[in-house]
């Protein structure tokens, strides 16, 4: 009964969000509405699925496990990695079962401080920070056995994100490492155009002290090295006299104490020309700020809520599907609530 009523209250809610994000198309209006639950008060609330050992009343039991304890995530988002499948005891005598659960433990470097995110199969899993040293690290206990596919997600400190994915076969029993994983530097560069003999900089961040390829082709390949500092920031500034004109690509990898090698990091576009145009500095908005206002609160709740189990157009997909599952959900009204700033 209790968990009827909190659907309908939910319901309600999304509704309500709604009739504001139409009405605040054309006038502003005071919102004296619900506000969704605070993150971490140990209460479970409105866009909650769980608030530290707050559940609602649900168990492993609720989500089609045999047994386990459900944890919470530091969003507030549900961590089934602690409930566990049992397959049923076979015929004849004598004997108990094998526990039928594993173990991954999956650690990096990413860029210092930055916030890591881990999903698997579209769902978050867990969210951590790096440490000064770039280093994090997360432990899922209890997994059954089967494929996993994983993602790990960070930001530098401007926004810039990169990612890292790669698969698991785990076994009955099994504790998997997944160690010494180095996720790509992020990478931008200051000039959309440059006049052919000017500087134009390749910036970006990776793990402190790391060594930093940066590759820029267009006919033929280039490589320079340059260095991060104690921050992790890294920068090289390249004379375009050597460059012919016309459009390039620049990607860089890090590589840390000569034995960790990162995948490239996404590419950047520049061009070499007979004029220098700066390059747009784009708006970098928080995670969940939908109206990328500064804030987030009860508008972008309310504009989640008008994409609540809608078919997404790509522009939605890119600024309102959170995880990035391809639809919005209970998780991400989690993370926004994560996220409020009101």
């Amino acid at each position: 009964m209790k968990i009827f009523f909190k659907t309908i209250f939910f319901i309600l809610i999304i509704t309500t969000s709604f009739l504001i994000y139409q009405k605040s198309k054309s006038t502003s209006v005071t919102v004296t509405a619900i506000v969704p639950g605070v993150c971490g008060n140990g209460i479970k609330e409105i866009g909650e699925q769980c608030d530290e050992n707050d559940f609602g009343g649900q168990t492993c039991f609720n989500f089609g496990y045999s047994g386990g304890n459900l944890s919470c995530n530091a969003n507030c988002t549900l961590n089934f990695s602690g409930c566990t499948l049992v397959p049923p005891s076979g015929g004849g005598g004598g004997g108990g079962f094998v526990p039928s659960y594993g173990k991954i433990i999956i650690s990096g470097y990413a860029q210092p401080k930055s916030e890591v995110t881990l999903m698997s199969d579209g769902t978050i899993r867990s969210i951590t920070r790096a440490g000064d040293d770039a280093k994090f690290s997360f432990t899922l206990d209890n997994l059954s056995p089967g494929n996993y596919l994983f993602t790990l997600y960070s930001e530098d400190k401007v926004g810039r994100s990169n990612l890292y994915t790669f698969s698991v076969k785990l076994e009955t029993g099994q504790t998997i490492t997944a160690g010494n994983i180095l996720l790509s530097p992020t990478i931008d560069v200051d000039k959309a155009e440059v006049k052919r003999g000017d500087f134009i900089s390749i910036f970006g961040f990776a793990p402190p002290q790391a060594d930093i390829l940066i590759n820029v082709s267009s006919e033929e390949e280039l490589f320079f090295r340059t260095n991060a500092n104690k921050d992790g920031f890294y920068l090289y500034q390249l004379g375009t006299d050597i460059l012919e004109k016309g459009e390039h690509l620049t990607k860089s990898k890090a590589i840390l104490a000569n034995q960790l090698v990162s995948n490239y990091s996404k590419v950047v576009s520049f061009k070499v020309s007979e004029r220098t145009v700066a390059k747009e500095v784009k708006k970098v908005c928080l995670k969940a700020d939908l109206n990328c206002d500064g804030r987030v609160n009860l508008i972008d709740f309310s504009i989640a809520a008008y994409w609540y189990k809608r078919k997404l157009t790509p522009e939605a997909k890119q600024k309102v599907d959170l995880n990035g599952d391809g639809k919005v959900d209970l998780i991400d009204f989690s993370i926004i609530a994560y996220y409020w700033t009101g």
